[in-house]
């Protein structure tokens, strides 16, 4: 009996830091089940792009932003993440400039960082912020976590 491989959808996950501020965005209700959630940026790679320059298109896009300079700084192995399974790239990118432009996707807010848990965002949004901050700046951390039908966290362990 063969078993199927275990297929994973990769996606980034954007932190764009200012000082002590990092930009969100609140989805707009044309997202389904994601309206209301404030979220880091980020989006789909697709089969042409490198994790960086996908991070990069992505905040283009969603912000009017070209970042100087945008690191890999994490790889989440996500299960369940609204039935899906995700290979999360995290990565982070410091600008000086807070002009934004607004897109269909939702709201941009920059966001005191430790103003975070008062919003409604994925409970795994700070637990990866905190190791952001925690980790050296060449390092990259792995993790794994998995969601509940529901949407709330099962668990999310660290690699390192």
């Amino acid at each position: 009996m063969s078993k199927q491989r275990h297929q994973v959808i990769p996606r980034t996950l954007c932190i764009i830091k200012n000082e002590n501020k990092v930009l969100l965005i609140e989805y707009a209700e044309r997202k389904g089940e994601l309206y209301g959630y404030f979220n880091l940026l980020g989006g789909h790679i697709e089969s042409d792009e490198s994790i960086i320059e996908n991070a990069n298109k992505e905040i283009h896009e969603e912000t009017g932003l070209r970042p100087e300079i945008t690191k890999l700084k994490g790889i989440v192995h996500i299960d369940n993440f609204f039935g899906k399974n995700v290979m999360m790239f995290i990565t982070l990118s410091e600008t000086s400039v807070t002009d934004i432009t607004e897109s269909d996707e939702g709201k941009l807010h920059w966001v005191d960082i430790d103003k975070i848990d008062s919003l409604k965002t994925f409970e795994d949004i700070k637990i990866i912020l905190d190791k952001i901050d925690e980790i050296k700046e060449d390092e990259v951390f792995t993790a794994k976590s998995r969601f509940h039908d529901d949407g709330s966290l099962d668990f999310f362990t660290f690699d390192n």
